[in-house]
């Protein structure tokens, strides 16, 4: 055996147990994940058992499509910081009642949440009426259309129905579903941009995929007016402040 086929010998060898390896630690974070998850929901339900007998009603819980904790407590320091009159969220469900709790907290305020879907819209109004918060929130429904933006045709929000809103502190972004295409959420901001006040703060969900991550980087690109923040969240964050 010459040289050169022991080396290739070795190559194949050294691939073989790194891939072994690769596959072996996927595995394992993929069990701690789902450990982790299963703890969450514990700690979740306990305290909807908790709410329950003081009288409350139980809560969604968070995850999957829905807003995970951490976002969901990113969500509640930038209402407590930013004390925002105006908030506006893309997609509702858990994080619409978050956020309408944490306004009726501060005692001012109003949610605008706007959801593709007349059932997700209908299921997140009855969760708003159990929780006594439909007093802090609006839920509207804007169709899917195929919208100009940008000067190209795409679907998103009909716009029609978010034509009034205006001063904007805070803007949530989690969604549209991203079924039609991997970049559905991109007109969110170059829409949004000049309906924000002046110290808004923008939170985009699912950050960490790869074409929120390519939207992320043409946002920063195009309004240089705001501060970006990649938050190292469970499904990854982007924060933006818009500074002028």
């Amino acid at each position: 055996m010459n040289t050169t086929t022991l080396c290739l010998m070795l190559f194949a060898i050294t691939v073989s147990l790194l891939g072994v390896a690769a596959w072996v630690l996927a595995r394992k974070l993929r069990r701690l994940r789902s450990m982790l998850r299963r703890q969450e929901r514990h700690v979740w339900e306990s305290h909807n058992i908790f709410r329950t007998l003081a009288g409350g009603a139980p809560l969604p819980l968070p995850g999957g499509w829905a807003a995970s904790t951490d976002l969901l407590g990113e969500v509640l320091r930038a209402v407590a910081i930013r004390r925002p009159q105006c908030v506006v969220e893309l997609g509702s469900g858990v994080s619409t009642l978050v956020i309408a709790a944490a306004l009726r907290a501060n005692g001012a305020g109003r949610l605008v949440s706007i959801d593709a879907e007349q059932g997700y819209a209908a299921m997140t109004r009855e969760q708003l009426l159990r929780q006594d918060l439909s007093a802090w929130a609006d839920v509207r429904v804007a169709n899917l259309k195929d919208m100009s933006i940008e000067g190209a045709t795409r679907p998103w929000y009909d716009t029609a129905a978010l034509a009034d809103l205006q001063n904007i502190d805070l803007l949530l972004i989690d969604g549209p579903p991203t079924f039609l295409r991997a970049d559905m959420r991109y007109p969110a901001l170059p829409f949004f941009w000049d309906r924000l006040s002046v110290g808004a703060i923008v939170l985009l969900d699912d950050a960490a995929r790869p074409a929120e991550r390519a939207m992320s980087a043409a946002w920063q690109r195009q309004f240089a007016g705001g501060h970006f923040e990649y938050l190292r969240l469970e499904k990854g964050a982007l924060r933006v402040h818009k500074l002028r």
